[in-house]
């Protein structure tokens, strides 16, 4: 690691994309911008898109959470801390969208149309949506973009809020599974998600 004053970054702006469970990323990530709404993985009729959700809160960006991954050390009747044990480690993130339109609240929510196609029917047990996810950052000031990708999530409604001053907030949170699609590590293990740089945008 060296000192990398081009490596600091804010995330000023910022979306997330969404797309079937296991979508890879398509070959030239420069088309994962603010405003794209689709992107399309590949060139066949049925080929995959990541569909941008839209518009999410400015004063509730996206917040990544980790449960788990304490360490511990194991003694022998002979010697202090021979080895040393990790625990399972479940990752996730906190997302606040604030579209309410009808499609948004559909994909927040994981709910179905209501009768007569009014309104969207919020399920009394969450339902769990496995999903492909990408939260992009944009710093607007150095024009740099960054990203955390997911290949299989699993998305859950949380809340509604309207307390603040600002607009309604649908939030919902994602878990992040272990997965194959990314490249193992040294030891055949399996990712969980993947850091994209800004120079992986280049």
């Amino acid at each position: 690691m060296a000192i990398n004053d081009a490596g600091l970054m804010q995330a000023t702006r910022g979306t997330v994309f969404t797309a079937p469970a296991k979508t890879a990323l398509p070959d030239d990530l420069s088309a994962f911008i603010l405003n794209a709404d689709n992107i399309k993985v590949g060139t066949g009729e049925n080929a995959p898109v990541w569909t941008n959700t839209g518009h999410s809160a400015n004063g509730s960006k996206p917040t990544f959470n980790k449960d788990g991954g304490d360490t511990s050390s194991l003694d022998t009747w002979l010697k202090e801390g021979v080895k040393t044990t990790v625990a399972a480690t479940k990752w996730s993130v906190a997302i606040t969208s604030v579209q309410a339109d009808k499609k948004s609240l559909q994909e927040t929510t994981g709910g179905w149309a209501g009768a007569n196609n009014k309104g969207i029917v919020v399920p009394s047990t969450p339902t769990t949506q496995h999903k492909a996810l990408v939260v992009l950052c944009y710093d607007s000031a150095d024009k740099l973009s960054f990203a955390v990708y997911s290949p299989e999530a699993d998305q859950v409604f949380d809340n509604i809020n309207m307390s603040g001053d600002e607009f309604i907030e649908f939030s919902y949170n994602a878990t992040f599974k272990s997965t194959d699609v990314l490249p193992k590590g040294p030891n055949g293990e399996n990712g969980m998600f993947l850091l994209l740089s800004p120079e992986d945008f280049k």
